[in-house]
């Protein structure tokens, strides 16, 4: 039998404070130093820290998928990132996907109600455009498929395509597109610049459980998913210049600043 699941809200959403909801989601992206994890709002250019967003984080586990098979990857904390262990090559064809299970629950409202969520942030990383099998809760992958100057990639559910859901692509010049996914979970887009992008979708779930960590048992209402895909293209136009950097949620919080509206 299959699970049934609605969507209640659409966008990058990671977490709802209590005060203001924070359009957050962790990427990876391609630098100087090789291939780092980071949390925060990409088209914003804005990087939680540690102390800080960042420490949310309680066990952001990670995996190399190559033609080899997957092999778990320790990420190493740094103060604005999560770093691959030195000596890491990666492979046009190899996928890089990390998730934390743990992350903490917050509350979503619904009717005027605080339902208990358990959030589940997830990214994934891939060197190219070929087609990738899902290996994520909710996942989104590439195809493999390029028509008209448009690449296709599919959003996947507990298996299965996820029909009618808006995501979002983005780049770190605050470029940003939004598509809707097709019945087949499939959706379309036009990469114009070089650099570093992210497409991602938050997603909830009408799924009420309870879990167990160390022996500690929550029980939520609802379980709400968070999935980015990366890359990196090194051919296109020339790209628009970096937004202006903008503080951390944490940061803002701390000197007493209003959370950035959205």
């Amino acid at each position: 039998m299959k699970r049934s699941f609605t969507a209640i809200a659409l966008g990058f959403t990671a977490w709802l404070a209590p005060l203001a909801a924070q359009s957050h989601q962790v990427w990876f992206e391609r630098g100087p130093g090789g291939v780092v994890a980071r949390y925060g709002e990409l088209d914003a250019n804005m990087h939680e820290v540690s102390p800080g967003g960042l420490d949310r984080f309680v066990q952001l586990q990670a995996s190399r998928i190559s033609a080899r098979g997957e092999q778990p990857i320790a990420l190493l904390k740094q103060r604005d990132r999560f770093e691959l262990p030195k000596g890491t090559r990666l492979a046009p064809g190899d996928s890089l996907v990390a998730v934390d299970k743990q992350y903490p629950m917050f509350d979503t409202q619904r009717d005027g109600k605080a339902l208990r969520t358990w959030w589940t942030p997830a990214t994934r990383w891939i060197g190219d455009f070929s087609a990738r099998k899902p290996v994520l809760t909710l996942d989104i992958v590439p195809t493999g498929v390029k028509q008209d100057g448009k690449q296709q990639f599919q959003v996947v559910y507990l298996g299965e395509p996820l029909a009618g859901q808006k995501v979002k692509i983005a780049t770190p010049a605050g470029w940003v597109r939004t598509v809707t996914s097709d019945v087949e979970g499939k959706f379309a887009v036009s990469l114009p610049w070089r650099g570093t992008y992210a497409i991602g979708l938050y997603f909830v779930d009408d799924a009420a459980g309870e879990r167990n960590i160390d022996g500690k048992v929550e029980a939520y209402q609802l379980e709400g998913y968070n999935t980015s895909l990366s890359f990196t293209l090194d051919k296109g136009l020339a790209p628009l210049p970096v937004t202006e950097e903008t503080l951390p949620a944490s940061v803002r919080a701390e000197r007493g600043l209003p959370p950035v509206k959205h």
